[in-house]
């Protein structure tokens, strides 16, 4: 079974799908989005992956944040993000993204499936 399909088996989980890291195509989508709110959403989650990633190079150079030594700061590479809002959250791992209603389903449990299965996933 797909991901895609995994996570919307999951409590609480509104729409799951994946997109294309370069331009607003996506592969697969389940849930209760619209075309047109779909394309909006895989364009969006493209758009955040990519100013994630710029955000966590940045990071990485502060040496405040590093420890010197430590093997790098923990931000590289970057998988992804969350953003969780008063009824409903948003996470992307890789090239995915998964809508939670925050009263139905766990955030936590969602993220924790979307990081093993893409574990080795590529960052392209």
């Amino acid at each position: 079974m797909s991901l895609v399909s995994d996570l919307m088996d999951q409590p609480g989980v509104v729409a799951a799908g994946d997109f294309a890291y370069r331009g607003d195509q996506y592969y697969h989508h389940k849930g209760d989005l619209s075309a047109a709110d779909t394309r909006l959403i895989s364009s969006l989650c493209r758009s955040n992956v990519a100013a994630v990633r710029m955000e966590g190079d940045m990071l990485a150079m502060f040496s405040r944040v590093c420890q010197p030594g430590a093997g790098g700061c923990g931000f590289a590479p970057t998988k992804g993000w969350v953003m969780h809002g008063k009824s409903r959250s948003v996470c992307v791992i890789s090239n995915v993204y998964c809508v939670i209603d925050n009263e139905r389903g766990s955030l936590g449990k969602v993220l924790g499936m979307m990081r093993d299965r893409l574990a080795d996933a590529p960052d392209s």
